[in-house]
């Protein structure tokens, strides 16, 4: 009994020490000529046990280079004393020229390797490198990877024309038939040298920040254009992935716009086949405050409120046909996921369009309904005039 307990009972054989480990919380991949520049933002061990502070940066930013990832990840000991650990890892930026050509091959070692969990949100840096953008110190989380995956976040739940990306939903779309990959850029802005010293975080308005700004669009692993904010946002709509943003319409008379703050959204694909070909609509229920007014509107009248109401609807479902179209016509890469449900509900259909998908979704009729619902007005029901008070 007591030898049969011992081999059961391994106790921690796998253990590793924190003191060996170096905590990576940022990764970045460039494309060189020798093959890839590695760097990693790894977590400065002093500064993470010290209450008081040393002055120190709270993290290091370390580089090296060789023809493939893994060897530049254990060439990196030849500059720390300690071997990079990835499973904390944020954040993964990679600069858009290994995008341009495909991110499979940069990807393939995070992919096997079992101590990286895929939890963690892939950037592309669209002006610059992603040794630069970990570079940049951030003046309101000590960790600036930890800021730009907290910056990513929190834009895709309030503001919607980003999206973030794990590791883990590129491997599911890599491996899956009838929808395409997204992934959201970041721009440098200002000037990147003087924002990796200290001056970038002792002044009010830091001299260089990073941005996100568009989602990309990718074909198999290969990106191949951008969107913009709006159509960015249509894929969000589309994807079901809208939380809550904000929008202008104009107001009934032309003279000002007012403000929709989105709290609700819904979205259902229906895939559909009309005279053979495939065909969808995408019905999406949107409930909404009004959030702000610039014009005169008297929202205490029900035909005002439904005017309202219907222009917010009619311009939701303008935004949304248009970043459709854009993605049909411009780049035929079905990333809103149209072929995943007709391959789950016309099963024979999809064997004969699956090799030639691409000619089908850029000309496929794609109906858009919007069921818009106003759920408030603000504090105040009407917009305060002048004279109103006095």
């Amino acid at each position: 009994m007591l030898i049969i307990m011992a081999l059961s009972i391994t106790g921690c054989w796998s253990r590793k020490e924190l003191n060996e480990l170096a905590v990576t919380i940022g990764l970045g991949i460039d494309k060189t000529e020798q093959g890839y520049r590695i760097t990693t933002q790894v977590v400065a061990p002093r500064q993470a046990g010290s209450s008081s502070g040393t002055g120190s940066p709270p993290a290091l930013v370390m580089s090296t280079e060789e023809k493939t990832v893994m060897e530049a990840l254990r060439k990196m000991t030849t500059k720390l004393p300690r071997k990079i650990y990835l499973s904390h890892l944020s954040i993964l930026l990679i600069d858009e020229a290994i995008a341009r050509e495909g991110v499979l091959n940069a990807l393939d070692f995070l992919f096997r390797d079992h101590e990286v969990r895929p939890n963690f949100d892939v950037v592309i840096v669209r002006n610059g490198s992603a040794h630069d953008a970990l570079s940049i110190l951030t003046p309101l989380e000590q960790m600036p990877a930890r800021d730009m995956f907290d910056s990513l976040n929190e834009s895709e739940k309030v503001w919607a024309p980003t999206a973030a990306v794990t590791l883990l939903d590129l491997m599911k779309w890599f491996n899956t038939e009838g929808q395409q990959a997204v992934i959201t850029g970041l721009n440098l802005v200002g000037d990147v040298e003087k924002g990796k010293g200290k001056d970038n975080i002792a002044v009010l308005d830091s001299p260089a920040k990073f941005e996100y700004s568009g989602i990309g669009v990718m074909k198999d692993q290969i990106l191949v254009g951008w969107l913009n904010d709006s159509d960015s946002k249509a894929y969000n709509y589309v994807t079901g992935k809208v939380k809550s943003t904000v929008g202008k319409v104009e107001c009934p008379d032309k003279e000002g716009q007012y403000v929709m703050e989105l709290v609700h959204s819904e979205t259902k694909i229906k895939p559909l086949i009309r005279n053979g070909e495939p065909a969808a609509s995408v019905e999406i229920a949107v409930e909404a405050n009004i959030a702000e007014v610039e014009c005169k509107l008297n929202l205490n009248d029900r035909k005002v409120l439904e005017q309202v109401r219907e222009l917010a609807a009619q311009k939701t479902k303008e935004l949304i046909d248009h970043g459709i179209k854009e993605v049909q016509h411009r780049y035929a890469s079905d990333i809103f996921g149209f072929g995943q449900k007709f391959h789950q509900k016309y099963p024979k259909e999809w064997k004969k369009w699956r090799n030639e998908w691409r000619r089908y979704f850029s000309k496929m009729d794609v109906e858009v309904i919007v069921k818009y619902e106003i759920k408030g007005r603000g504090r105040i029901v009407n917009p305060i005039q002048k004279g109103l008070v006095e």
